[in-house]
């Protein structure tokens, strides 16, 4: 369920991957299916735009793939010279809850010090796929070997897989992959593995590339710290030569209950796609940022609040051309809540400006969702207030 911006000129084009998310496509069987799914994970793996949302789609695609109970990455820190899955720390996906619930443990938490686990060295070092029927070595030093037991006996864990992530000799981490059954295709696990380990070294680039030059990783849009930047110029030059300025702050509609129903890999696209909307509806020197979350800012130097007001039009109707799914399978536009303010009526300095749209953006919220009520659950305060006293 890809969420790319698609202009209503062109709805009859087809989405990428839109032949493979689709209800009529009739999916292979057995091991030439396996092989298939595995071709799909990999375009999602390199298509993400975080390390996060990567993870997020490998833990959630991969069993189908491998025919596993749960698939668990582990990511080398090398400075620290541990194993750790901090990426996966917030991601609800119904594979990993089931093996933190029977392990009565966040295994996301956990850390495994390659210093004190000799079998996690002996993996990674090794460089082929270890198999063995339980997970107690792999958590040897940090769950006991009793908890873990249970746990895998809960699973109906038969078989374990331990595949190294390596690129050219490079270590960047460990895949577990727990099997309720003993015939485990090795094949198909090497090459997803190996999949994940490519798209995470060229994702981890990417990474450090855009901590260095002002770039949110998820959405590749400026980041908070840019704009917040930005606005303090623009402000200076705004009391030299007494010029406008304007900001334009958008909330997306609903994105914690999609994030929830589809997952973070999803809704990361769906960032990704409402980012590339709002830059494509502006252009220089108007600049957009991801705030957070769900939120983005437009700087608009030189734009009193008549301009901006026109501006914000054109932003929305571009964001109306990325389309979501609905619970029922259809598609509508995608909505946001804005709040426009300026220099200086709104505020003298990049904090004022953005407290000023995040006040602006909570009364919007708060009146859509009372119009959304149905009309007889809503309540006149002053009557509810008269109310109050008449009991008391």
């Amino acid at each position: 369920m890809p969420l790319f911006p698609r202009k209503k000129d062109k709805l009859s084009e087809p989405e990428p991957y839109s032949a493979i998310e689709s209800p009529d496509y009739e999916r292979p069987e057995g091991r030439e299916g396996r092989l298939f799914d595995l071709v799909i994970l990999s375009l999602y793996l390199h298509s993400a735009g975080s390390a996060r949302e990567m993870m997020g789609a490998f833990v959630e695609r991969a069993p189908a793939v491998t025919e596993a109970v749960f698939v668990f990455p582990l990511v080398l820190d090398k400075k620290r010279d541990v194993l750790h899955a901090s990426l996966l720390e917030g991601l609800v996906e119904e594979h990993l809850e089931r093996a933190m619930d029977a392990y009565q443990e966040d295994l996301t938490a956990i850390e495994l010090s390659l210093s004190s686990n000799a079998f996690c060295r002996r993996v990674l070092d090794g460089g082929e796929v270890v198999i063995r029927d339980s997970m107690a070595e792999l958590w040897d030093g940090a769950l006991p070997e009793e908890q873990v037991l249970a746990a895998d006996e809960q699973l109906g864990i038969k078989k374990v897989a331990l595949v190294p992530m390596l690129v050219e000799g490079e270590p960047y981490g460990v895949v577990a992959l727990a099997f309720d059954h003993d015939d485990i295709d090795a094949e198909v696990v090497e090459l997803m593995v190996g999949h994940f380990t490519l798209a995470m070294r060229d994702i981890a680039t990417l990474e450090d590339e855009a901590r260095f030059n002002d770039v949110d990783p998820v959405t590749w849009v400026y980041n908070k710290r840019y704009i917040g930047e930005a606005i303090e110029a623009e402000l200076v030059r705004c009391g030299r030569y007494a010029k406008a300025l304007s900001l334009v702050v958008i909330d997306l509609d609903d994105f914690g209950k999609f994030n929830a129903q589809f997952g973070q890999s999803m809704g990361d696209r769906l960032l990704r796609s409402a980012a590339v909307s709002i830059a494509e509806a502006i252009s220089p020197p108007e600049i957009v940022a991801r705030l957070n979350n769900d939120e983005f800012a437009v700087l608009l130097p030189e734009t009193n609040r008549a301009a901006a007001v026109s501006v914000t039009t054109r932003l929305l109707a571009s964001l109306s051309q990325v389309s979501i799914f609905t619970d029922d399978g259809a598609s509508e536009p995608l909505k946001a809540q804005v709040a426009i303010v300026c220099f200086p009526d709104d505020g003298t300095s990049a904090k004022d400006l953005l407290d000023s749209a995040a006040a602006d953006l909570e009364q919007a919220k708060r009146e859509r969702d009372d119009l959304a009520r149905p009309i007889t659950s809503r309540v006149n305060p002053l009557a509810r207030a008269a109310g109050e006293r008449f009991r008391a």
